[in-house]
């Protein structure tokens, strides 16, 4: 895993490494959290992957973290600006994994708690 930023960051996100060569799973990537935060998560998810389990796009993620998440499809430009391409090895096939507010909502939801999304930036539409 890879981390950016530190808790008083503008933009704090951490990524998985080696996701895609050794599982053929999309790696994953998490923002808005200090990395000694977010690597837990996706530590378990990850570990889930290698498992057997994979994450899909838009299914629930259940234990790994207090709240549920969803991981969504980011878009691979978007990863590219941020992933330094011998870490991707040229592969930018990444989920994003996406906490929702307070409420258990998430920012596509109707009524999220819109102060949330300076917290998360989105690599998806």
């Amino acid at each position: 895993m890879a981390g950016v930023g530190v808790r008083n960051a503008a933009v704090t996100f951490v990524y998985t490494v080696g996701l895609q060569k050794n599982f053929a799973h999309p790696d994953l990537i998490m923002f808005g959290l200090a990395p000694a935060r977010a690597e837990p998560i996706l530590e378990v998810i990850a570990d889930r992957v290698k498992a057997g389990e994979p994450a899909h796009e838009d299914v629930m993620i259940l234990g790994a973290a207090d709240l549920p998440l969803m991981p969504r499809r980011a878009e691979a430009a978007r990863v590219e600006l941020l992933v330094p391409g011998p870490l991707a090895r040229g592969k930018y096939h990444y989920l994003q994994i996406v906490w929702p507010d307070g409420k258990g909502r998430f920012p596509w939801e109707s009524g999220f708690d819109r102060r949330r999304l300076r917290s998360q930036s989105f690599l998806f539409e």
